[in-house]
């Protein structure tokens, strides 16, 4: 589920700009603090789209794909779900959703990202 509701945002991302591909990958193993959880690569012509574009990604990805992590602490562990992934949760209920609106099947249940999302844009 994951996996598909982030190659739909890719596909959003490639009919609204002009883009040659788009990388995805999320890591799944424990991430120490600092270090990178997902990566997002774009490429275009011209780096204006390309930019606008990767915003646009990170944050739909964030705000709509059901990703969970384990925070690890000295004293304990919790899982936490993305609060802009509950606020966006909220904002769809409310009828103020803006691109995720269209996508309401993608956020459901917890799920781990097994492998990266890439993809060619064929305009």
């Amino acid at each position: 589920m994951t996996i598909r509701c982030t190659k739909s945002i890719c596909s959003s991302a490639c009919s609204s700009w002009n883009l040659h591909s788009i990388a995805v990958p999320h890591r799944l193993s424990p991430v120490p603090v600092g270090h990178t959880s997902i990566f997002i690569a774009v490429s275009a012509v011209h780096r204006t789209e390309a930019l606008n574009a990767c915003k646009f990604l990170i944050d739909e990805i964030k705000a709509s794909v059901p990703i969970w992590k384990r925070e690890v602490y000295v004293n304990g562990e919790v899982w936490k779900e993305n609060s802009e992934f509950l606020e966006r949760r909220i904002q769809i209920v409310e009828g103020n959703g803006v691109c995720s609106e269209r996508k309401k099947g993608c956020c459901a249940v917890k799920v781990k990202v097994e492998s990266g999302v890439s993809d060619s844009c064929d305009n």
